[in-house]
């Protein structure tokens, strides 16, 4: 009985500490997101604050072992966890801001620190500490303390899931800081109670009873290997975070899922019964490898969600073969802090490279395939027999004993039957050349399992021809002219053929110009004839009077190329690196060209926003994004709010939400309806651009005004009132929620109605040209 409270006591010390230490993460994360813009860039960057101060952490834990008893390390954690108490609830103050001239990463580093750099610091170095804790005591298991470990990470686990689908959807950002703060107070009390078992139950007293160990030695090639195989799954976490995020949001469910298959790793290979042997972990990641990349240089449609499963398949198999390789080489429980604290400096470096290194140094996002390519190099330099290999030459020498024909093994049967389903998807492809290139790299992967190397070789020439979030071929007879990247993301500019240059951001058209000189100055991609956007100036032309337009995102500044007299444009934009793309007449010449007066205010555009004049603008036009990836902190309530301050009584805002994968128009009607205005939504398909050969984008667009002239002017060109969506709520700055909005099944809808509508208008026409040729026949 004595022994189940001793286990029932720490495993709850350290589950509730690590399920402190990881919903601060997402938690503190989307406080400090709506100042950065809303990038990707912000969770690296986070994580890497998270695993430096997890090392620190750790240092802290192994420094105090090795120095002080265990009492003396008990009265000294317990005295800290009181003292950064102090600082609680945390809250980011008021005027804090990022430079807007400069890289944002070290402003971002230094708030965490100073706001959550103590209690985060004092948690990190919890789990090994209490573990230690347990390992002097007079339990039957403190010799093997390594099993705490799963209840460390099952506390992870739990606080990771909880916060995208039970804290995040019921609970604002200030009421998530309160109740973190209790749950930190009932740490303190926990920690007070372990210690206190240290006292009573220690294991002083029963050291003579212990059987003698040997001291273990422990090699440098052996802590190199800790570290090696605690960097790759971390770096691997966030290369495909960033790979998801760029083009749907950034937002905490989509940093959590990656990072709960992280943890959730840990939990399987440290149980005391694992759930998968290395040879088996390593058959599922060669398959979920070759599946990915197969689909990855095919051109068979696959839905979006079913494409992100295959690489987070591919990241949990990965993750779970390093870590099952560093489960393997762990040390006995003398040596239980030192090896926490290499992990960390493992993860640690994972992190640095992925947030800070690969962003200056590689232009190209090759940082996720690198890592992959890494550890197929760290699945092939264990046994051969740990692979697929012994399994189908073992099926192939039972087929030798039956008298069959040994041709017929599983490897060639299996190439057999993928290339008739290779031929069967073809035939109904529209685009069959694509399809039958695929089974060259399947057939190889089944054909090539009793040689590693073929394989290898096959993996590394996909992965770095297609690597993941980035597409070496823009299109045809493209010609690349510009590669960047930074912070907010990688840019490129590049010629399609001699018709067009567009710029993109991530994965998506940020802004395109044609190259012909007599349609130079016409606007196309988002803003064509086609485009909703159309309707809102041409209603403002008729308008008389000097007009300010405001336009949260600069893009190339197509914008400025809707000209009227006495019509001038304010740019906000966040990235300096934009602002001098389209300012380069050398890329683009929309702002030097078309003529209207315009300046760019650098900064976030909610933010900077906020400092104009009330009443000044004519039209906001949102229309900012990081590659597909529309920043939360600009769709809020209050973002509506500040907005309308700043337009005209009977002035317009308008937002493009163009988007391949989350559905915003219901997150807009519902602020609209919290603050009773009229809003209004409009969809346009691609079209053939009248004179050229050029097409315009499909286009999403959402209105408000609070004058209904206006709305009703639009709604003669075609709008229609907002669509709600269920489950959807009013999205506030300390409440959003992205699974609500997942899918963009209002666009489709609403693309599909409008499908329709030209159907019946098309065959409308052919009735009354049937009826005319019938009148001119009588």
């Amino acid at each position: 009985m004595k022994f189940s409270i001793y286990t029932g006591v720490y495993a709850l010390t350290l589950l509730i500490s690590a399920a402190l230490l990881f919903s601060i993460q997402p938690m503190f994360s989307k406080m400090i997101l709506p100042l950065l813009g809303g990038t990707p860039q912000v969770w690296n960057t986070a994580m890497v604050f998270f695993q430096v101060t997890l090392l620190a952490g750790y240092a802290y834990a192994h420094a105090t072992t090795r120095f002080f008893g265990i009492r003396t390390q008990a009265i000294v954690h317990i005295f800290i966890l009181i003292a950064f108490a102090s600082i609680l609830p945390f809250l980011i103050p008021e005027g804090e801001v990022p430079p807007v001239d400069k890289d944002p990463t070290l402003w971002q580093l230094m708030v965490m620190a100073t706001i959550i750099g103590g209690p985060f610091f004092v948690l990190s170095g919890s789990a090994p500490m209490f573990q230690r804790w347990f390992s002097e005591t007079d339990h039957p298991d403190s010799f093997n303390p390594y099993f705490l470990y799963g209840a460390s990470n099952l506390g992870s686990m739990t606080s990771l899931l909880a916060y995208p689908f039970l804290i995040e959807p019921y609970l604002p950002l200030d009421a998530q800081s309160n109740y973190w703060m209790y749950g930190y107070f009932l740490l303190i009390f926990m920690s007070v109670l372990s210690a206190a078992m240290i006292w009573v139950h220690g294991s002083r007293q029963k050291a003579k009873e212990r059987p003698a160990q040997v001291d273990e030695h422990i090699t440098w090639k052996r802590r190199g290997f800790w570290v090696l195989t605690a960097f790759l799954p971390s770096s691997l976490m966030l290369g495909v975070t960033t790979f998801i995020t760029t083009d749907i949001a950034s937002a905490p469910l989509l940093w959590i899922l990656p990072l709960a298959m992280y943890v959730g790793t840990f939990i399987l290979v440290f149980a005391r019964k694992t759930l998968l042997n290395l040879k088996q972990i390593t058959v599922c990641f060669s398959i979920a490898m070759a599946v990915m990349l197969t689909f990855s240089i095919s051109s068979i449609p696959v839905h979006s969600i079913f494409f992100v499963a295959m690489h987070l398949a591919v990241f949990f198999f990965a993750a779970m073969l390093c870590h099952t390789h560093l489960a393997q080489a762990r040390p006995r429980a003398s040596h239980l802090t030192e090896f926490y604290l290499l992990m960390s400096i493992g993860g640690a470096l994972g992190g640095i490279f992925n947030a800070i290194i690969a962003p200056q140094y590689f232009i190209i996002p090759l940082e996720y395939a690198l890592i992959l390519f890494m550890i197929l190099l760290l699945r092939y330099s264990s046994d051969p027999d740990k692979t697929l290999i012994k399994r189908f030459q073992n099926f192939r020498e039972r087929v030798k004993t039956t008298g069959s024909d040994p041709f017929f093994d599983l490897p060639v049967i299996g190439a057999i039957g993928i290339s008739f389903l290779i031929v069967f998807l073809a035939a109904h492809s529209a685009n069959a050349t694509g399809v039958y290139g695929t089974s060259a790299f399947l057939i190889l992967f089944l054909l090539t399992l009793r040689s590693r190397w073929p394989f290898l070789i096959a993996c590394f020439v996909v992965i770095f021809y297609a690597p993941p979030g980035y597409n070496w071929n823009v299109g045809q007879d493209s010609k690349i002219l510009y590669r960047d990247r930074n912070f907010f993301g990688v840019m490129r500019i590049f010629d399609y053929g001699k018709d067009e240059r567009a710029f993109l951001h991530g994965t998506t058209n940020h802004g395109t110009q044609p190259l012909d000189e007599a349609h130079r100055m016409t606007p196309i991609s988002y803003y064509s004839k086609n485009s909703p956007i159309n309707d809102a100036f041409d209603i403002l032309d008729k308008q008389s009077g000097p007009q300010n337009i405001g336009v949260v995102g600069l893009g190339i500044g197509v914008t400025a190329c809707f000209t009227k007299e006495g019509r001038s444009y304010d740019f906000y934009e966040i990235d300096p690196d934009v602002a001098a793309i389209a300012q380069n007449t050398r890329f683009f010449t929309y702002l030097s060209d078309c003529g209207s007066p315009y300046q760019i205010i650098l900064g976030d555009g909610r933010l900077t926003i906020e400092n104009t004049p009330d009443n000044k603008y004519d039209m906001i036009f949102i229309d900012a994004y990081s590659s597909d990836n529309i920043p939360v902190h600009l769709i809020t309530l209050e973002a509506l709010t500040t907005y309308l301050d700043k337009i005209k009584q009977n002035g317009l805002l308008i937002f493009n939400i163009s988007n391949k994968y989350v559905d915003i128009e219901p997150v807009l009607h519902e602020a609209a309806k919290a603050i009773g205005i009229m809003s209004v939504a409009k969809v346009s398909m691609a079209e053939e651009i009248e004179g050229t050969n050029l097409q315009s984008l499909p286009t999403h667009f959402v209105a408000f005004s609070q004058n209904e002239a206006f709305i009703d002017s639009l709604k003669n060109k075609g709008w229609s009132a907002t669509m709600p969506r269920t489950g959807v709520k009013t999205w506030t700055d300390q409440y959003s929620n992205i699974f609500s909005v997942l899918g963009n099944d209002i666009s489709m809808k609403r693309i599909r109605a409008l499908q329709k509508e030209k159907r019946e208008n098309e065959t409308t026409s052919n009735e009354n040209i049937d009826t005319n040729s019938v009148k001119k026949l009588e």
